[in-house]
């Protein structure tokens, strides 16, 4: 009863967020915040569709009615449209560049680099710090571009400017596993900084979970 209780609760947080972020792009330039995000829009008459790059799928969302549909027919939660609309509302255009920079030296998020590595990097590890390859086809398999650091590493692009680099270093005998994850600079002016978080760990689960369906059927 109590769990139930606290996930009622944060549901309800999330959906006070989602309703906020809602209002701010009705009541932004909307039309620049889609070119700023770099996705494509069309307007006929006052109602926007909007197809959005999402990993390895689309996101196709409809103004005003904030109706949203996957490319794959998958079910889009309310944290993936949170993300979605901070995305749009906070995009300021800047094109990524070739600097990657780690989680703790983005600015203001070092202090929550434990949490990062708890719900991010660890799961990863526990899944691939044995197998490269099926870490590195697994990333390439869902639209990732393979790079050449560590062991096995690829770049995701979880939204249009928002990519993001896995490197693993594979364990041995000697060597634990170990996992680093790398953003352009740009990020913070793409997504409010709770998001990086939150944007990671869904990348993280997604890939995991394509490894499973890819080599367990699950």
């Amino acid at each position: 009863m109590q769990r139930w209780s606290l996930e009622l609760k944060k549901q309800k947080i999330y959906k006070k967020v989602f309703d906020i972020a809602c209002r701010t792009l009705l009541n932004s330039n909307c039309e620049a915040q889609f070119i700023n995000a770099g996705v494509a829009c069309e307007k006929i008459q006052d109602q926007y569709s909007v197809d959005v790059p999402y990993f390895d799928e689309i996101i196709t969302l409809k103004l005003p009615e904030f109706l949203f549909k996957s490319s794959k027919s998958a079910n889009v939660t309310l944290v993936t449209k949170i993300i979605i609309l901070h995305y749009i509302n906070t995009a300021n255009g800047f094109s990524p560049g070739v600097d990657k920079i780690s989680y703790g030296d983005i600015p203001g998020l070092a202090g929550y680099l434990p949490v990062f590595e708890q719900r991010v990097a660890r799961p990863l590890i526990a899944a691939f710090g044995f197998d490269k390859y099926v870490f590195l086809e697994t990333g390439v398999s869902m639209g990732g571009i393979k790079e050449d650091y560590g062991d096995a590493s690829f770049t995701l692009h979880a939204l249009p400017r928002i990519p993001i680099t896995f490197i693993l270093w594979e364990g041995d005998a000697e060597f634990t596993p170990s996992l680093k994850v790398l953003f352009d600079p740009s990020i913070t002016g793409y997504l409010p900084l709770e998001d990086i978080t939150v944007i990671s760990k869904l990348a993280s689960t997604r890939i995991i979970k394509e490894a499973r369906l890819r080599h367990c059927g699950v």
